[in-house]
């Protein structure tokens, strides 16, 4: 029989994520400030993110997704690389760092759309009226509904050998408990002071700030996804 299931169980990879990355998650939370702050306060740095804002916007859609798949793999896998514990790389690392790439570039594509809705049905600005609505449809809506059990499901892609009748008959309750549920609370203690900050830039300005938020959270999501094929091992 399989042990019943508790609440801690359910937020131990997420509190095991925290305690690994909190010094990243600081880090990537400290400079997101500085370049909020930096960009209402000095010309010259306003002028370098107008310039990548408008880069991007040029890029469309694609541009939006190579930059969060570079943002998402390339980088993090480099601090890796750099700082260990895991400095090794051998076929199966490689072939991840490929379909991790692909994934967090349609992750890209898709934040992307959903700032446009976003921007659409609330508006534009740093005022409460828009940024509180955002926050909400974002914490309460978008990330427990959609971001993260498309990112759960990719995990099942890669652990049930990319069937995708085999992940649909995966999908139930007790699924969502044990593998989204662990994902909420590093989610909302990372992203949480971010998106108050997020959401009150210039449209054209929040997926260049939402790229370099993204680098800082996606070396606790491969690991906290990771975590249940870790434990088998």
């Amino acid at each position: 029989m399989s042990s019943p299931w508790t609440l801690a169980d359910a937020l131990r990879p997420g509190l095991l994520a925290v305690r690994k990355f909190y010094r990243v998650f600081l880090f990537f939370q400290g400079i997101a400030l500085l370049l909020y702050f930096g960009y209402y306060h000095s010309r010259p740095l306003a002028a370098a993110i107008d310039s990548f804002a408008a880069w991007k916007a040029s890029g469309g859609l694609p541009l939006s997704a190579l930059l969060t798949a570079i943002a998402g793999t390339v980088l993090p896998e480099a601090v890796r690389t750099l700082v260990g514990p895991d400095r090794s790389w051998n076929r199966e690392r490689v072939r991840r760092m490929g379909w991790n790439f692909l994934f967090f570039g349609f992750n890209g594509f898709l934040v992307d759309l959903f700032y446009l809705l976003q921007a659409f049905l609330f508006g534009v600005g740093a005022t409460f009226q828009v940024v509180l609505p955002k926050i909400a449809l974002d914490f309460f809506g978008f990330i427990p509904w959609v971001a993260l059990p498309m990112s759960v499901s990719y995990f099942l892609w890669l652990e049930l050998g990319w069937n995708p009748v085999r992940i649909l008959r995966a999908w139930n309750w007790s699924l969502y408990r044990d593998r989204v549920l662990p994902l909420l609370l590093p989610d909302i203690t990372y992203w949480g002071p971010i998106l108050v900050f997020l959401y009150g830039l210039p449209l054209n300005l929040q997926v260049p700030f939402f790229l370099l938020a993204f680098s800082g959270w996606s070396l606790a999501f491969v690991f906290i996804g990771s975590f249940e094929l870790s434990e088998k091992k």
